[in-house]
């Protein structure tokens, strides 16, 4: 049975799930922005000033880690950017979500109105059709 919310509750229902995806996005983002930190110090562990050898090697070695810890910045601010966004999507999802079951309460309200109504009408005609079929019986 349709009621007046059926429409709105489907159109709640499926700007949930966007935000439900987009949710899942920002999630592995937020992952993929960790990871690519993660990576970044590891590499940097990695690296080690050489104890012996030419000026060049020295430069060399000192212009990757000068990068390196260029790169740990940017992953940083990724990684800043990317929380923010989760946390709005969270916000989203979790407003749709309410609002989808905002309007699925009210339909439900409705649907259970009109059922009641429904037993009360049938309640009604029973009773009247058991008055009838007395008066009808002789005795």
């Amino acid at each position: 049975m349709k009621s007046k919310y059926t429409p709105l509750v489907k159109l709640k229902k499926k700007e949930l799930d966007k935000c439900e995806q987009e949710v899942i996005k920002a999630n592995r983002a937020f992952q993929d922005a960790t990871n690519a930190l993660e990576d970044s110090y590891l590499f940097l562990a990695t690296l080690s000033l050489p104890s012996s050898g030419s000026i060049g090697e020295l430069l060399q070695i000192q212009s990757i880690i000068t990068a390196q810890h260029q790169t740990i910045e940017e992953n940083t601010q990724a990684l800043a950017m990317t929380t923010a966004h989760q946390l709005q999507t969270k916000r989203r999802f979790k407003k749709a979500m309410i609002e989808y079951e905002k309007f699925n309460y009210l339909q439900t309200q409705e649907l259970n109105a009109y059922q009641a109504k429904i037993k009360k009408e049938e309640a009604k005609m029973l009773d009247e059709i058991g008055v009838i079929t007395y008066k009808s019986e002789p005795v």
